[in-house]
């Protein structure tokens, strides 16, 4: 993979180290966070294939070992190379849901699932090297006056949030915010199959009641208008389900009328309005991540009938 890691400097204390992964469309979509204090924090660590190029960012940058890695959640575009980096830092420890556990320690379960929802896409991320169990600390027994660990589930049942002063880390609990070369906004759900959107809601309620001022996205970049930020998707995630249901209710072909539903959302909301922006291979990729969200919403209305 002839392609270089590139980090981005937010504030002294902050930076993101975008990761290169080999599939197209996907470069600068995933990334890790280093948060420089006591302690000193990285947040998610992209798939295994990216390991050695976070590896070799954090070597650049100098500050030593990292004394906590927070996981947001375990799916294998944020986790899956934590078994090459914690291999690496043996010192540190790592934080997840207790659901996580397990897999960390024994991934084949994780991998085996991998495979069969993503197929290709987890083949290029690469399979997954287990966690020594020592290191793992479930994220409700975290003892550290400057971090807070919240409980997000939604867009996976083991997701979590982390906040560290006014720094919020949202994995995926506030959607997939892509950073724009303007002004323009590209903000989009993040609701795989099965979606349960009380449980979203409930989830970014609990993220609002805690009043971050900054955002850091899973996918990818920051806001300096937490707050606005979470409240726009928790209106997004409402908007989607109107838009959705008569497609959703309509009779005739499923694969039809969900295509025709992605094209509406692409033209009817405002917050996806930076798509036509994108690079050709990037709208491919962001259009498969649409449909799957538009699927997590259909499963989910089919359940209210």
């Amino acid at each position: 993979m002839d392609v270089n890691f590139h980090i981005h400097r937010f504030r002294e204390d902050l930076y993101l180290i975008s990761l290169p992964v080999p599939i197209t469309g996907f470069d600068g979509f995933i990334g890790a966070w280093l948060h420089v204090g006591d302690p000193l924090v990285l947040v998610d660590v992209g798939p295994a294939v990216s390991a050695p190029y976070l590896l070799s960012a954090l070597s650049e940058l100098g500050f030593g070992p990292p004394d906590l890695i927070l996981i947001t959640h375990i799916h294998i575009d944020h986790a899956g190379g934590l078994g090459a980096v914690a291999a690496a830092f043996p010192g540190a420890r790592v934080i997840c849901h207790p659901k996580g556990v397990r897999h960390l320690v024994d991934p084949e379960r994780l991998w085996i699932g991998s495979l069969k929802t993503l197929g290709p896409i987890a083949r290029a991320y690469e399979p997954i090297a287990p966690v020594a169990a020592e290191m793992l600390i479930a994220h409700d027994q975290l003892q550290h006056p400057s971090i807070r660990c919240l409980e997000t589930p939604g867009h996976a049942a083991h997701h979590v949030s982390y906040m560290i002063e006014d720094l919020l880390f949202a994995g995926e609990a506030g959607g997939v915010c892509l950073p724009m070369a303007d002004q323009t906004l590209y903000l989009r759900p993040a609701t795989p199959p099965r979606f349960f959107l009380e449980t979203s809601l409930a989830s970014i309620d609990r993220l609002i009641a805690k009043s971050p001022q900054r955002i850091c996205y899973g996918h990818i970049g920051q806001r300096d208008n937490a707050m606005e930020m979470l409240t726009t998707h928790r209106n997004q995630l409402l908007v989607w389900l109107d838009m959705i249901r008569p497609f959703q209710q309509a009779a005739g072909d499923r694969d039809e009328a969900m295509q025709a539903c992605a094209e509406y959302l692409l033209a009817n909301d405002p917050l996806l309005q930076g798509f036509d922006t994108l690079s050709p291979d990037t709208q491919a990729r962001e259009r498969n991540f649409i449909a799957n969200s538009i699927k997590g919403y259909w499963g989910y209305l089919e359940e209210l009938v």
